[in-house]
């Protein structure tokens, strides 16, 4: 086989992988705006840094930080006392977390000054971790109040984008595990499809050409930014629209209802795209001499090497699929750049 057939394969190959991840990644997302997932991995881990149940039910209790939660709530009354992890808004400014921080020290000093500041350190029930931070910003000098909180929305900051980190573990492994089940639904498995790719030129041309079409496309990886983060946003775990900003409950909830329409429609898209690839599921009894059952699921079922074979090319999808649609994208279009070039002319021999 020539090296553009290899290519070809290549090519459509990833763009089914594209295809499939687009129906993932909407689905995750749609499953971690429904969960709330970023408002209950942002409620337990300002619940961590904070570590004191008093302080932490004064924090919640500050204006700040109790108007910004209540208009994260779509239709529901506003929240008061600490909020339930479903209940948590999905981000939390740091310049709002610091000031109401440094509010909620003392109660009877909601307008601390630094010498409060210092005063309070010598608290025995403040947290270690809170302690050190604010020891370590007075210890560089600091001496005034917006300095102050400008370190330790630096810290906080710091703190959400480890918070960050540890969300997209998370998100992977529940992306790895929906596209595992997609993979399976849909039998995308990566072997047979390669396999057929191998055999039929024609569908290989057809599909290298379709995810040409797809690529020059703008606007095809993904739904904009928008619901998924509840109170607007920055990063995945945390990000949202400035708190006590102009982001209302109604616009909160138009928001969530419009991505959910954006991610079915997304998904509706990729399917429909992916209909010329051999995947998919039969149960139409095999035509006499017909050796292809990969697809009959009757069959697959009574066959062990061609169950083998499948969950080796399932679990490959999954794995693919767990990159993302945005590594399959940029992938893609460095092949299609590839193809595109075509073979390099040769010199003309000047005699």
């Amino acid at each position: 086989m020539a090296f553009s057939g290899i290519l070809d394969i290549a090519i459509s190959l990833i763009f089914l992988y594209l295809l499939i991840s687009l129906v993932c990644t909407s689905l995750c997302e749609s499953i971690a705006t429904l969960l709330k997932l970023r408002s209950r991995s942002l409620s337990v881990g300002v619940a961590k840094i904070l570590e004191n149940q008093d302080l932490i039910d004064r924090f919640y209790a500050n204006g700040l930080v109790k108007g910004a939660i209540s208009a994260s709530q779509w239709k529901n009354a506003p929240v008061e006392g600490v909020p339930t992890k479903y209940g948590h808004s999905s981000y939390m400014d740091s310049r709002s977390f610091a000031m109401a921080l440094l509010a909620s020290l003392n109660p009877d000093k909601p307008v601390p000054g630094v010498a409060d500041i210092e005063e309070n350190l010598k608290a025995a029930n403040l947290p270690s971790g809170i302690k050190d931070v604010l020891s370590a910003a007075l210890t560089t000098g600091v001496k005034d109040m917006n300095a102050l909180r400008d370190d330790v929305a630096s810290w906080f900051d710091s703190a959400m984008d480890r918070l960050s980190g540890e969300y997209k573990r998370q998100l992977k492994w529940i992306s790895f595990g929906v596209g595992l089940f997609i993979a399976i639904l849909l039998n995308v498995d990566s072997v047979d499809v390669a396999t057929r790719l191998w055999k039929d030129q024609a569908l290989r041309q057809q599909l290298a050409s379709a995810a040409e079409t797809f690529v020059n496309k703008p606007g095809q990886v993904s739904c904009p930014v928008g619901a998924r983060q509840e109170t607007g946003g920055q990063t995945p775990a945390h990000g949202g629209a400035a708190v006590g900003g102009v982001t209302t409950a109604e616009d909160v909830g138009k928001q969530v209802v419009s991505e959910l329409n954006c991610q079915l429609r997304t998904m509706n898209d990729a399917l429909m795209a992916a209909r010329p690839f051999p995947i998919g599921w039969t149960t139409a009894t095999p035509v006499d001499g017909d050796k292809d059952t990969s697809r009959n699921v009757l069959a697959v079922l009574h066959d062990t090497p061609l169950m083998f074979s499948k969950i080796i090319g399932w679990l490959f999808t999954a794995v693919a699929l767990s990159l993302g649609a945005p590594f399959w994208f940029d992938t893609l279009s460095k092949f299609m750049n590839v193809r595109g070039a075509g073979k390099k002319p040769e010199k003309v021999q000047v005699k």
